[in-house]
């Protein structure tokens, strides 16, 4: 049996993963954990050395090629859970990285498992190798867009430097936009396609209702549950839920 680990920071996502490997699976692959929190993730891993990881990429406090990053030579084999647009997805298929993309599916798990069995069974990991090619080819991808994104809007799509945002806020099925010089902006798209779309340009959501820019953070107040100051000196509120992640984003640069 393959001894495998599910790190998702949605549980649902990791249940249904779960699930579907129990479903399509069940005489090879035996999940031992599960976690919503990468931190969490990585001290299972570290505990109960998993034959096999199925790791989301995009998840609060450390990426989960951070995450695998942060293991000098893993013995595991990976398994990448992304919603990544196609570019990314061409990245994997070129660096021959293992993945699944969101939402999954009973024959890709199959036929996935079925070609780790066979890397486990030769004895074959070159995670390592994988992994290099894939951080090349992903920042070849993020420096050739000069940092924009293109906001959506009613009329229009308006490009903007992503450095000058400050937070963006949940409006419904829209988001409001703020940026460093005052400027507003409304996006006709969710909180989430931007949490998805920035999170590689360390922007963290804080709450149900913000992403901030951690760049563009001036303070953190531990009081009244916790929140932080933007520059232009807008007090967000952290939530409880999320304030663990937060101080797990900022550890490495508190001193």
């Amino acid at each position: 049996m393959i001894r495998t680990i599910i790190i998702d920071d949605e549980p649902s996502a990791a249940n249904v993963l779960a699930m579907l490997l129990k479903k399509k699976c069940p005489d090879a692959v035996e999940v031992i954990a599960t976690s919503n929190s990468p931190l969490e993730g990585k001290k299972l891993i570290e505990k109960l050395s998993p034959d096999l990881v199925f790791l989301d990429i995009e998840m609060p406090g450390m990426t989960g090629i951070d995450l695998l990053r942060s293991f000098t030579n893993p013995s595991f084999r990976v398994v990448f859970v992304t919603a990544f647009d196609a570019y990314a997805v061409e990245a994997f298929r070129l660096s021959a990285i293992d993945y699944l993309l969101k939402p999954v599916e009973g024959d890709d798990i199959v036929r996935t498992v079925q070609k780790i069995k066979k890397d486990i069974d030769k004895d074959q990991n070159t995670i390592g190798v994988q992994l290099h090619h894939l951080e090349e080819l992903l920042i070849q991808n993020t420096s050739s867009s000069e940092s924009k994104i293109g906001i959506v809007m009613a009329d229009k799509i308006v490009f903007v430097t992503i450095t000058d945002i400050l937070y963006c806020e949940a409006n419904g099925s829209y988001t409001n936009i703020y940026f460093y010089d005052g400027r507003k902006m409304v996006a006709s798209k969710s909180l989430v396609d931007f949490e998805l779309q920035l999170a590689e340009h360390k922007f963290f959501r804080i709450h149900h209702s913000f992403l901030i820019n951690l760049n563009r953070v001036k303070e953190f107040q531990r009081h009244d549950g916790g929140y932080v100051i933007m520059e232009n000196g807008k007090r967000l509120e952290v939530s409880q839920r999320k304030r663990k992640d937060f101080l797990g984003v900022i550890h490495d640069i508190v001193i």
